[in-house]
């Protein structure tokens, strides 16, 4: 399976929110999603149709993410070199 791209959108995450939501579509399908932003102001992944390995694929490079953002932070508190 692929993703489907619905337009090119970069998105700076700065401080969140983030969450999940859950519900049921029109046609009374169980939905859920990734939410990244305040309400009206945000954008979602739906991974309704994914299966539980592409879950755990973005939860893996969400986890790199996360160490990269961790391994930045401690660049940051290094003292700087003339």
């Amino acid at each position: 399976m692929t993703a489907d791209i619905y337009g090119g959108i970069t998105v700076d995450l700065n401080d969140g929110p983030v969450r999940c939501e859950y519900d049921r579509g029109f046609d009374g399908k169980p939905s859920a999603r990734l939410v990244i932003g305040e309400p009206g102001k945000s954008i979602a992944i739906t991974v309704s149709n994914s299966s539980p390995e592409t879950v755990a694929e973005l939860q893996e490079a969400i986890a790199r993410l996360a160490t990269w953002t961790r391994r930045q932070e401690q660049i940051k508190a290094l003292p700087e070199v003339a």
